[in-house]
C-alpha cells in the first residue's frame, strides 16, 4: 500500500467519476455568455490568482493594470510587464469560487496561473509575518478537488512553473520557504492535535485553496503553482498569533507581487 493509499483512509470524500459527457460545460456557458452579448474578449495566457485587495492595488499602482472585465462578480485586470501581458483577479475565498473563476479563465484561454494570497504557518520555527513560502504540494483537505482527480492524499503544481518561481526568488535574493500546505474548506475547525500531527508531518502552512488549483489545472492540461505569504503564525503550543496588519505582511505582499509578475513575465 503506497502512502496516498494509506492516507485515503483519512479522506472523507470517495466519489469520483469523469465518465460520460457533463451536464455544462464552460464552453458551452461562455457561448452563451457571447450570444448573450458578452464580448468575446481575448484574455492574457498568464494570470495571477489572488484573494487579498493589496496585490491588485500594487497592480494598479505599479503597472496601470486596467480592468478589462468581470468574472463572477470579480474584477479581471491587465497589465503589461516587459512586453508580456499579464492577468490579476482577486477571487472570492475558498475552493469552490477558486475552481470556478479558474475554471472560466481557463476557457478564455489562460494557459499558466500563480496561485498568490495569504497562509497561515502552522510551523513556529524560523517563520515571520511576510516571509515567503513556495507551496511543493498540497493536502487535498477541501472537496472541489476530488470533482477533478482520483481520491489522494497530495495535488501538484505545475513543476516548470514551480521552478521558474524559484529561479525568480533566487534571483532577487528574497528569502522564502518551501514545502506543502494543506487546504481546508473549514479553517475554523483545526482542533490542536490536527495542527500538530500536520506540524510533524512538516506541513508549513495552511490555506483554503492551492489544493483545488492544482487539481483543475492538471484536469483541464494548462500550468499553475502557488506562492504564500505568511499572515498569522502558531505558537510552540498552537496559540494563534494573527498579523494581517503588520509591517512584515505589507513587504511581505510587495515580494510576492513582484516574484509572481517577473515569474510570469516570460
Amino acid at each position: 500500500m503506497n502512502e496516498d493509499e494509506e492516507d485515503m483512509r483519512r479522506v472523507p470524500i470517495i466519489s469520483w467519476t469523469t465518465e460520460g459527457k457533463v451536464w455544462i460545460d464552460p464552453k458551452d456557458e461562455l457561448e452563451y455568455d457571447i450570444q448573450q452579448g458578452a464580448p468575446a474578449r481575448r484574455y492574457p495566457t498568464s494570470v495571477i490568482m489572488c484573494y487579498q485587495e493589496p496585490l491588485i492595488r500594487l497592480a494598479i499602482k505599479r503597472f496601470h493594470a486596467r480592468r478589462a472585465d468581470r468574472l463572477l462578480g470579480s474584477d479581471f485586470y491587465e497589465f503589461v510587464h516587459r512586453g508580456i501581458r499579464i492577468g490579476i483577479i482577486r477571487s472570492g475565498v475558498g475552493a469552490p469560487m477558486a475552481a470556478l473563476i479558474l475554471e472560466w479563465l481557463i476557457v478564455r484561454g489562460v494557459k499558466r496561473v500563480i496561485n498568490a494570497g495569504i497562509a497561515g504557518s502552522l510551523q513556529y520555527k524560523g517563520i515571520n509575518p511576510g516571509d515567503l513560502v513556495l507551496c511543493t504540494k498540497a493536502v487535498r483537505n477541501e472537496g472541489t478537488s476530488y470533482h477533478y482527480q482520483r481520491p489522494s492524499k497530495y495535488s501538484y503544481p505545475s513543476k516548470s512553473i514551480l521552478k521558474r518561481i524559484e529561479s525568480v526568488l533566487r534571483e532577487q535574493e528574497i528569502p522564502y520557504h518551501k514545502g506543502p500546505t494543506i487546504s481546508i474548506d473549514g479553517p475554523y475547525q483545526y482542533t490542536i492535535k490536527e495542527c500538530m500531527r500536520l506540524r510533524k508531518e512538516g506541513v508549513l502552512t495552511s490555506d483554503m485553496e492551492a489544493s483545488a488549483i492544482f487539481a483543475v489545472a492538471k484536469f483541464r492540461e494548462v500550468k499553475a503553482a502557488a506562492i504564500f505569504t505568511i499572515s498569522d503564525l502558531a505558537t510552540k503550543d498552537f496559540e494563534w498569533n494573527p498579523q494581517f496588519h503588520s509591517e512584515g505582511l505589507t513587504i511581505g505582499f510587495g515580494n510576492l507581487f513582484k516574484v509572481c509578475v517577473e515569474a510570469l513575465a516570460i
